[in-house]
Formats: C-alpha cells, sequence, structure tokens
C-alpha cells in the first residue's frame, strides 16, 4: 500500500483527547482479521530476514565462521571471542604505545 494513493487504512485507534471520530476516520474501512494476519506474517517474516541476514553478516566478519554451518549460539559466541580479542589487542597496542613514550587519546581507549 502507498501512502499517496490515500488507502492508508490501520487497525489502530486515533490518538488525541476527543474520543469522536472525524468524518474521514469513519470512511476509512477497518482492516478485516485476515489483512491483520496477512500483515503480522508479512512483519514476522521481514524480522526474521533481518536476523538472519545480521547472523550471515557478522560469519562473513569473523575469522574462523567462513562456510561452516550456521549455528546461531556459535556464532554469537566466537563473534564474542573476536570481539575481546581484538579489545585485548587495542589493550596492548595502547601500552606499547606509552612504553615508547607516545600518548593515546582517552576517547581511543576500550571502556
Amino acid at each position: 500500500m502507498n501512502p499517496e494513493d490515500g488507502d492508508d487504512r490501520s487497525s489502530s485507534t486515533p490518538t488525541g483527547t476527543s474520543k469522536q471520530l472525524s468524518a474521514q476516520d469513519k470512511d476509512k474501512p477497518r482492516l478485516t482479521d485476515q489483512e491483520k494476519k496477512n500483515n503480522h506474517i508479512a512483519s514476522e517474516q521481514k524480522r526474521r530476514a533481518a536476523i538472519r541476514e545480521g547472523f550471515d553478516r557478522l560469519t562473513e566478519l569473523v575469522p574462523g565462521l567462513e562456510g561452516q554451518g550456521r549455528s546461531e549460539s556459535i556464532v554469537l559466541q566466537k563473534t564474542v571471542d573476536f570481539i575481546h580479542l581484538k579489545l585485548q589487542e587495542r589493550h596492548e597496542l595502547i601500552a606499547e604505545v606509552e612504553n615508547k613514550g607516545g600518548r593515546v587519546d582517552d576517547s581511543l581507549r576500550p571502556s
């Protein structure tokens, strides 16, 4: 549905202090139960696809996950391990810079 074509049906009630419906609201048809169900199914499919895409992206970014069957718990655990490793490496680099007399801005330090 395109908002520009004036067919903006919604199952929500109008907001505001008045409980009276405007003439425009009275003319708007309500969503049928089937339309609500279809909208819910479409929203859930979109949410699941976004989650899958996120896990696929992690498998591309985190070493050791390429080409493996995807278990979401393994992807999450390996991602956490990888981030911990990178934070430790960052800490070591900051220490090395400071040991050599350099200064590291506080915004670059892990929190």
